[in-house]
């Protein structure tokens, strides 16, 4: 039996329900719902990506995929760290995630490029395919087909963890973009510089999330002093690009009536939120 806009009914729907409850209570005003931190920190080693997710919610736990990135933070109170070497125990801690939300209020993936070599190595051990560790990924070492099999396991990856109730930062290396490439999410800047993953699985990550911010350092000199004490004092500031670029990809889930700075200067959690609640009553 079929409904008048043609979709088949199965059997447990086939009846037209007659209270619509459980509808109406789930209806809300936009504003009711508190927005979600998922962020995409990506940039150079050393850059600040993952000092800042340290200051996300706590308990959080960082989930350092083969980069030993959280010596920089091993002294932040409440952070928990977990180190992960192959897909399975990627895999299991994501099921362990969803079977104890109320266990932690953030989540840090350090980082989500190295997620991606893990399934490809994953991927060539399932084919009995021998790879060395250096090459892994390489030109010439998966097809096309192959490269279409780990974007699914990276993007399923992706938005189940999306979904947990928990705030999270995605932690990625950078990677330009060139002409030419068979990127589907670059939305037409080209050339630009975005995570380091491959095209398809950085289109569904950046999706995923409500802000994207590239990390770097600047440093600024300011002239102090008179006379012969005049000196010139180097200043560094560590910098999240946020703002709309021609060239970086970036982006801010807000309404669109709100400018948004350029950049942050030494970011933490409370400036993402207050980014992101910035313009609401």
């Amino acid at each position: 039996m079929r409904t008048r806009s043609g979709m088949k009914r199965t059997s447990k729907t086939l009846s037209t329900p007659s209270d619509y409850s459980s509808v109406r209570n789930n209806v809300k005003d936009a504003d009711d719902f508190k927005p979600e931190v998922k962020v995409v920190l990506y940039g150079k080693p050393g850059t600040g990506k993952t000092t800042i997710a340290s200051t996300f919610p706590k308990p959080c736990l960082l989930i350092d995929i083969r980069e030993k990135g959280s010596d920089s933070v091993r002294t932040t109170k409440g952070l928990k760290v977990i180190r992960v070497t192959t897909w399975d125990e990627l895999e299991m801690l994501y099921w362990y995630l969803k079977d104890n939300p109320d266990k932690l209020k953030s989540v840090v993936f350090d980082t989500v490029s190295n997620a991606q070599e893990l399934a490809v190595k994953y991927h060539l051990d399932s084919k009995g395919q021998a790879v060395d560790a250096g090459r892994i990924g390489n030109w010439g070492t998966m097809k096309k087909q192959d490269w279409g099999e780990v974007a699914s396991m990276i993007k399923t990856l992706i938005m189940n963890v999306r979904e947990l109730p928990l705030d999270m930062a995605f932690i990625a290396h950078d990677r330009v973009f060139n002409s030419g490439e068979e990127d589907d999410e670059a939305d037409g800047i080209t050339p630009s510089v975005g995570p380091r993953l491959m095209p398809s699985v950085a289109s569904t990550l950046n999706a995923a999330v409500g802000v994207i911010g590239n990390t770097f350092i600047r440093e600024r000199y300011k002239t102090v002093g008179t006379g012969k004490e005049k000196k010139e004092v180097r200043k560094v500031e560590y910098c999240l690009r946020i703002g709309p670029h021609s060239y970086y990809i970036t982006k801010v889930r807000k309404p669109k009536s709100e400018l948004l700075p350029d950049l942050l200067i030494n970011p933490e959690y409370e400036d993402i939120l207050e980014l992101i609640m910035s313009g609401e009553e």
